[in-house]
């Protein structure tokens, strides 16, 4: 009789009322700035649960899932059903190019950084991970491209100007490539490392003379590099 009472009290109980996916989403947010990661995620998935258009709470869960490395594919899928109220996000873009590249799927990858771009262009570092991308494609004209852009807004970037020096001679525009690499000579005044970059170029062109020069060049900057070598002090005369 009391197991049936107890049975009866809870069908007549008012139903729980589900925690606003709002209340949720705040939550997860507290607990990742906390470093919380576990508990934000299960406030993300509550929040989703709760609320299964509502984009944020998916973007949440696929950043977590970039930086965890888990779960990838699962949020990958989810925000994909999210396309619609996602199209002018460019944040909504970067993680469904985040999420492709981490699958190996770097044509997809560049699909969706293309679009983030597109919508907010400033963002430098997803340019060069699209450029990157490209260049495993083999698309090494689009990734000079790429890296111009990059290039245009940090001129003095050694390294993105090497990578552009080098997406265009894999394109076969060997001035450009040629051009690139002098300028990362004369940024570098004396340094051996663009030096030989440089003769290496003139090497897989043939051009041996000039590759020959560089080399010797970059040999005496090396020279000149190196520390000053202590002399150990003579023994003292026994005379």
């Amino acid at each position: 009789m009391l197991r049936i009472a107890i049975v009866l009290v809870l069908l007549a109980a008012p139903p729980a009322r589900a925690e606003d996916p709002r209340v949720s989403f705040a939550r997860g947010k507290a607990l990742l700035e906390e470093g919380e990661e576990n508990a934000a995620r299960s406030a993300f998935l509550r929040a989703a649960e709760a609320a299964p258009t509502w984009l944020l709470p998916q973007l949440e869960l696929g950043e977590l899932a970039v930086r965890r490395r888990e779960g990838v594919a699962e949020a990958r899928a989810a925000l994909a059903t999210l396309a619609d109220g996602g199209v002018t996000n460019p944040r909504y873009h970067r993680v469904l190019g985040d999420l492709a590249e981490l699958e190996g799927d770097d044509a997809a990858a560049v699909t969706a950084w293309r679009a983030s771009l597109e919508r907010l262009p400033e963002q430098v570092e997803v340019r060069l991970r699209m450029a990157a991308a490209l260049e495993r494609l083999g698309r090494h004209a689009e990734a000079a491209e790429a890296y111009a852009v990059a290039l245009a807004r940090n001129p003095s970037d050694l390294v993105v100007r090497a990578r552009y020096a080098s997406a265009l001679e894999a394109s076969g525009a060997w001035e450009e490539a040629r051009e690139q690499l002098g300028i990362l000579v004369r940024l570098q005044p004396g340094k051996e490392i663009p030096l030989r970059r440089l003769a290496r170029f003139h090497e897989r062109r043939g051009e041996l003379d000039e590759a020959r020069r560089l080399h010797q060049e970059a040999d005496r900057a090396g020279r000149r590099g190196e520390p000053p070598r202590k002399m150990r002090p003579l023994p003292p005369s026994r005379r």
